[in-house]
């Protein structure tokens, strides 16, 4: 297997997509979402649990390849006990890390001093879901990391805070 093969497939990938921690169903969920990939057959959906504004857990039916798999529980993983503000925030992350250039860092000089402009300063964590940050690199992959988030915002459509 090649590096950047290497990089998509991370061992954290790997046992997730084997393994995963957050998937099934949840007896009476507050929130759905589905989301879905007719080109290559992938479709995963998020049973959502609430208390308050605040996600209590979630858990997800995921019918799809590796990456699809251990993103829709990394997802889940990551967002349990997240308000419904920061679910967001953190998806905004996810979708700002994958199209970001090599390096979203960029370094300014200013007279004589220098001034680090990173869009993705002020943003939350990925925590968990670091590992996939290597599939920005993949522009075919990213569509299969992106179906857990689609069936969030389809998830969290209605629900105003």
């Amino acid at each position: 297997m090649n590096s950047l093969a290497q990089d998509l497939y991370d061992r954290q990938i790997v046992e997730r997509a084997r393994n995963p921690l957050h998937a099934g169903d949840l007896p009476e969920p507050d929130l759905q979402g589905e989301g879905r990939n007719p080109l290559c057959g992938d479709r995963t959906r998020l049973d959502i649990a609430l208390q308050g504004h605040h996600i209590s857990q979630i858990r997800h039916r995921t019918r799809g390849c590796a990456l699809c798999t251990a993103a829709a529980d990394m997802l889940a993983e990551r967002l349990s006990g997240c308000s419904v503000e920061e679910a967001r925030a953190v998806g905004a992350r996810f979708s700002a890390m994958l199209v970001a250039q090599d390096a979203p860092a960029q370094t300014i000089v200013l007279g004589a001093e220098e001034q680090r402009n990173d869009p993705l300063e002020g943003m939350p964590s990925l925590g968990v879901m670091e590992p996939l940050t290597a599939v920005r690199f993949h522009k075919a992959r990213i569509r299969c990391v992106e179906l857990p988030w689609v069936a969030l915002k389809e998830a969290l459509a209605h629900v105003r805070v």
